[in-house]
């Protein structure tokens, strides 16, 4: 048993380098974990490779690749075409293959250390992470000396969030956080309908529910993920070939209702008795908030976001080729579709977008059993850049190591 702990704890530790990268104090700043772990995925092929007599790459993973270059290649021609020297994107297929060869790695361990690497199990490691980022970002916002620590050994660009006041875990802030926590949640939502282990159904519930809240206020992005999750259950269930009612949903149903009411009556004590936590979770729920206050759910964030935040350009060459300019919030906006399009053009947008069609394709063509699953990725991509310019590439670098044949019983 405590063998068993030990192992799952080093798995839990890796996998959150590789999903929420940092950069150590003992190292330099442009060293970071998903670096490393990329460095160990190459030797951990090379490894598999000799054991087979041969190295295989999924064919899916190649055409990705090519994707990747040829958007990395416009971008290039973009910045170069405009005179401008930021990298953002040019050097993406960089990104690609630091992602590819570390999801690499946390297969390899994964698989190594659990005998198995399918999507039940990867699931519940990536949860196990996420609950780890919330706890740890609840203790290093309540104990100055684990903060102290934590601060002293990891570079993440705290001073910042000081400043702004806000939760942050290791490696695990702002909209990057609430992306992965996003995808998480869809992936909660997927187990909790295909688990029928009633352990590990509250599990994942009360980690849905933690994720969520904690989530949401180290960042309100997570508030996609967690619709998207319990949207998920929602239509599996209603499409379930059982009825719409049945003995197993009655169970699930109590199940999750009875935790929901615990988590709110838990929220309530904490938000009448500690002052901290009542300033955190108006952050979390601003709009749900303002509109048991006002009668209109509304937030800071989103009506700077309406208003200002749509920003596009003004002349036709721009919308063709941007302006090769991304980093240092040039354009005073965070919205993913304009930030693309200011820096690369309707091209590279398109190109992008392109990109990651097809790694949800790609997905829904290996594993046809996890259709739902797999067009609720790909909305996600393009509802996230509503909200910030960043991608869900991650997931898919693990999911593109899938073994086919581990998966052909899993039902969506």
């Amino acid at each position: 048993m405590l063998k068993k702990i030990l192992i799952s704890t080093i798995v839990v530790i890796l996998t959150s380098f590789y999903l929420f990268p940092v950069s150590f104090s003992f190292l330099p700043e442009a060293v970071n974990s998903k670096m490393i772990l990329a460095g160990f995925g190459i030797v951990a092929f090379l490894y598999d490779g000799i054991g087979k007599k041969t190295l295989s790459v999924p064919h899916p993973l190649l055409y990705a690749g090519f994707l990747a270059f040829i958007f990395s290649l416009w971008c290039f021609f973009c910045i170069a075409e405009n005179g401008t020297d930021d990298m953002s994107y040019a050097n993406y297929w960089v990104s690609f293959f630091t992602w590819v060869l570390g999801g690499y790695a946390v297969f390899f361990l994964i698989r190594t250390m659990t005998g198995k690497f399918d999507l039940k199990t990867l699931t519940l490691y990536l949860t196990l992470v996420c609950v780890a980022q919330c706890i740890l970002a609840e203790c290093i916002d309540s104990f100055p000396g684990f903060q102290r620590m934590v601060d002293s050994y990891i570079v993440q660009g705290q001073d910042f969030y000081h400043e702004i006041k806000r939760l942050y875990g290791i490696g695990a802030s702002l909209d990057p956080a609430g992306v992965r926590f996003s995808v998480v949640l869809l992936l909660i939502g997927y187990q909790l309908v295909s688990e029928d282990r009633m352990g590990l159904t509250i599990f994942y519930i009360i980690s849905f529910f933690m994720v969520t809240i904690i989530g949401s206020i180290i960042a309100r992005t997570t508030w996609i993920g967690a619709i998207m999750g319990f949207g998920y259950v929602l239509i599996e269930n209603l499409r379930t070939k059982q009825g719409l009612i049945n003995s197993n949903q009655v169970k699930f149903w109590a199940i999750f209702g009875g935790l929901a009411l615990l988590t709110v009556f838990i929220c309530v004590f904490l938000y009448r008795s500690n002052l901290v936590f009542r300033s955190n979770l108006r952050f979390g729920f601003e709009g749900f908030f303002n509109w048991a206050e006002t009668g209109v759910f509304r937030t800071d964030s989103m009506d700077k976001l309406n208003r200002v935040m749509w920003v596009w350009p003004t002349d036709t060459r721009s919308w063709i080729i941007g302006k090769g300019l991304f980093d240092n919030f040039v354009f005073n906006t965070d919205i993913g579709y304009c930030r693309f399009t200011l820096y690369c053009g309707l091209i590279g947008l398109g190109l992008f977008s392109l990109f990651f069609l097809y790694n949800g394709y790609s997905f829904i063509h290996r594993f046809p059993q996890f259709i739902l699953l797999g067009l609720l990725l790909i909305v996600l991509t393009f509802a996230i850049w509503v909200k910030v310019a960043t991608d869900i590439f991650f997931i898919y670098a693990l999911l593109f190591w899938l073994p086919e044949e581990e998966c052909t019983s899993s039902t969506t």
